[in-house]
C-alpha cells in the first residue's frame, strides 16, 4: 500500500508546464480569470474584488496540500548473516524506502524528511514435538529526519532465537509500516495476512505477545558499523529497567 500525500494534480500539471495556454486550459475555467479585463472594465470594482478574492482562495488551498513528505517502501528482504567468530548466524530484515520528497512546511529543508517512524512486526513459525510454535516480534526506528533517497532500515533476530525456531527465509507473516505520526505513509505486509481479519488477528497477536527488545535495531547489534552509506542513524532506544 502506498499512500501520497502533497499537491493535487492540477498543481502539479500547471506547475510542470510553465506555459500560458495550458495554465489557461486548467486554471481558467475554475477561476474566471480570463473575464478580469471585462470585470474591470464593464462590470466595476465590486467584481473585481471578488475575483481577487477567489484567486486568492485559489492559491493558498494548494499549500494546504504540500506539507507532508513522501515516502515509499520498496520491498522487504530476509536472510541470515554471519558474525565474524561466532558459530550461529543472525536473522536479518532488511526494509528498503525511498523519500520522494521531503518535508513542505515553510522554514523546512526540502530535501529532509522529520520525524520518521520505521516499524516491523513479524511472527515465525517452527514445527517441533508434534506441534506448532509462533513466536511474534515488534521494533520501530526513530529518525530525526532522513534525506530524499534511498534507505535501507535493518532488524535482526540474535542467534539464540534463529537457532531455537529454526528461522529461515521469509517468516510465516509480517508487517512493515512508515509513518510519520499517527500517519501512515506506506505500508507492506505478508500474503497471508493480507485479508483483513488476517491482519487484525496479527496485530492484536503482536500487542499482546511481542516482548519488547527481542526484535533489534542495526546499531544494537555487531553489524552496527556494516553499509554506512545507504543506513541512516536512528535515536537511541533507551531502556529504565
Amino acid at each position: 500500500m502506498k499512500v501520497w500525500c502533497g499537491a493535487s494534480r492540477l498543481e502539479e500539471e500547471v506547475r510542470g508546464k510553465r506555459n500560458w495556454r495550458r495554465w489557461r486550459e486548467l486554471v481558467a475555467p475554475m477561476t474566471g480569470i480570463l473575464l478580469i479585463p471585462v470585470a474591470i472594465r464593464e462590470i466595476g470594482i465590486v467584481m473585481l474584488g471578488s475575483i481577487r478574492l477567489l484567486l486568492a482562495a485559489f492559491v493558498f488551498v494548494p499549500a494546504a496540500f504540500a506539507q507532508d513528505a513522501e515516502l515509499e517502501i520498496l520491498k522487504v528482504d530476509f536472510g541470515l548473516v554471519d558474525q565474524a567468530g561466532a558459530s550461529d548466524p543472525w536473522f536479518e530484515i532488511a526494509v528498503a524506502i525511498s523519500v520522494e520528497r521531503g518535508d513542505g512546511e515553510a522554514g523546512a529543508n526540502p530535501r529532509f524528511a522529520d520525524n520518521i517512524d520505521v516499524s516491523l512486526s513479524l511472527a515465525t513459525q517452527s514445527e517441533q514435538g508434534g506441534g506448532s510454535r509462533f513466536a511474534f516480534y515488534s521494533a520501530t526506528a526513530e529518525y530525526p529526519t532522513l534525506e530524499v533517497g534511498r534507505h535501507m532500515i535493518r532488524f535482526y533476530l540474535p542467534p539464540e532465537l534463529v537457532k531455537r525456531d529454526r528461522v529461515r527465509g521469509e517468516p510465516f507473516g509480517f508487517e512493515a509500516q512508515v509513518r510519520s505520526g499517527e500517519s501512515i505513509l506506506s505500508a507492506i505486509v505478508s500474503r497471508k495476512l493480507e485479508a483483513a481479519s488476517a491482519l487484525e488477528s496479527f496485530r492484536a497477536r503482536i500487542a499482546s505477545s511481542a516482548e519488547e527488545g527481542l526484535l533489534r535495531l542495526q546499531n544494537e547489534t555487531p553489524f552496527g558499523l556494516a553499509s554506512p552509506r545507504d543506513t541512516p542513524n536512528p535515536r537511541l532506544r533507551i531502556r529504565l529497567d
